[in-house]
């Protein structure tokens, strides 16, 4: 079983973290010698990965300008969500590729600072990994590299929670995952305000069901 969310949601350095399910990939490296410079991480990075990383930087906020400018419904900012719709879904498309299964690991959570993800077995604290990211609600996959933090067993579980701490990541990508934890903070909070609805809704049915029988 799965620790409650108030104990999975501990802040990663400086930045809080939020509760979610997204893969990753976590390549172990041989030695901590093998880390890149900084120069070298950003000669690396696949070119799939910036692309994404541009088209969720950008597109977002071009749109939002438009909106701004454009009355409310607007024909041109429902074409321009419509193409920006079908651009991420090929982009999701092409970054599954990406996704290796022999290197897969459940992603629970993240923030600025690293993420956690459930292991199999566990990890040796300071080890360092290459790290792909995948998030399919903001078409979005990060690049970089990671530290183990620790690594502690699930309760009632043979599973462990292992913390990375990011030890090279562009400071772009860094600002997107931030947004994009802020962006699953929001549907969260927005599903729960809907399931409360509707258990509200049902007690009420419940309520006129015994008073009119």
């Amino acid at each position: 079983m799965m620790q409650s969310q108030t104990s999975m949601t501990a802040p990663i350095g400086d930045f809080f973290t939020i509760q979610d399910d997204f893969p990753v990939n976590l390549v172990p490296l041989d030695s901590a010698d093998q880390l890149p410079s900084d120069e070298e991480f950003e000669a690396q990075i696949p070119e799939l990965f910036l692309i994404a990383s541009s088209m969720a930087e950008s597109d977002t906020h071009k749109i939002q300008a438009i909106k701004v400018e454009q009355p409310a419904g607007s024909a041109l900012v429902d074409f321009l969500e419509q193409q920006h719709k079908r651009l991420n879904i090929l982009l999701g498309y092409m970054l599954r590729n990406e996704d290796d299964a022999a290197h897969r690991f459940s992603g629970k959570e993240y923030g600025g600072g690293g993420i956690r993800v459930v292991s199999d077995a566990q990890l040796e604290v300071g080890q360092m990994f290459q790290a792909k990211l995948f998030f399919k609600q903001e078409a979005l996959a990060i690049y970089c590299y990671a530290r183990l933090e620790s690594s502690e067993p699930l309760d009632n579980s043979d599973q462990f929670l292992c913390t990375l701490s990011f030890e090279r990541i562009r400071e772009e990508d860094q600002e997107l995952l931030i947004r994009a934890s802020l962006h699953a903070q929001s549907r969260q909070l927005k599903e729960r305000s809907r399931q409360r609805r509707e258990q509200k809704s049902n007690a009420e049915e419940k309520a006129d069901d015994s008073s009119n029988s």
